[in-house]
């Protein structure tokens, strides 16, 4: 291989090198202004599941809110908690929230993918994040009977 092509390629190399070096070293972030903010997961809080999950994402004129909510369920009237707590689900079988034992509540059932009772919820919106469907959880296993 002639000598001026061995310099080009060694030439070229060397600037391919320096050229990812400049583009790393460009990407560096820095220093955080507040690095607590990211040691606890991200920074994700759970909302109120009563006066601002429920709301935003199962109320709704034709959902669970008003005058005729869907499944009988109003999740967004004053005394939500009494009205869930222990009682029994209207058109699929088993207790709407169950503090002892969260996870078989009707009510969390239906907020997963693949409910054993009817569709999964909510209808016509966004279906609930992980970490959404972990603060329904935890509210309901603090629930008290």
């Amino acid at each position: 291989m002639p000598r001026d092509v061995r310099a080009r390629r060694r030439a070229l190399g060397s600037a391919l090198v320096l050229l990812v070096i400049t583009l790393l070293a460009s990407g560096c972030p820095g220093r955080l202004e507040d690095p607590d903010r990211f040691l606890d997961g991200g920074g994700f809080t759970c909302p109120d599941v009563v006066t601002e999950l429920f709301p935003q994402r199962c109320g709704g004129s034709i959902c669970h809110e008003g005058a005729e909510p869907a499944a009988g369920l109003d999740l967004v009237a004053e005394g939500v908690v009494e009205r869930l707590v222990d009682k029994m689900g209207r058109d699929c079988p088993g207790i709407l929230v169950d503090p002892v034992v969260p996870e078989s509540s009707l009510l969390y059932e239906k907020l997963l993918p693949l409910p054993s009772c009817g569709s999964p919820m909510p209808i016509g919106k966004p279906t609930l994040t992980a970490e959404e469907l972990a603060c329904v959880r935890d509210w309901i296993s603090a629930q008290t009977p």
